[in-house]
């Protein structure tokens, strides 16, 4: 009984090492890089929609017989924000009079 069990273990680690070689390969993502996050849709035939991805695009649509035609119209961000944390005596010299 001993020996059967002492035979699993290795069994067991010699199957794991061979599924792990016939399937391993990295991650990698599926998902669109500038994935659509919000929209506006006015909801009557021929109208003017508008989505908004991520990084800020807004590309406006003009839903016509089941189909669409984007355009880009702008970014609702404008420019990058500043990640460097702001100092107080930066924030009380910009608010001096």
């Amino acid at each position: 009984m001993l020996a059967k069990r002492f035979f699993y273990v290795p069994a067991a680690l010699f199957l794991l090492a061979l599924t792990y070689h016939l399937g391993a390969r990295s991650a990698s993502a599926q998902a669109p890089a500038n994935p659509v996050v919000a929209m506006e849709m006015n909801g009557t035939n021929n109208s003017y929609d508008h989505a908004i991805t991520a990084n800020g695009d807004v590309y406006s649509f003009r839903v016509a017989g089941g189909g669409f035609e984007p355009t880009y119209v702008g970014n609702t961000l404008g420019a990058p924000t500043a990640t460097t944390p702001t100092t107080w005596g930066k924030v009380k010299a910009d608010y001096r009079k």
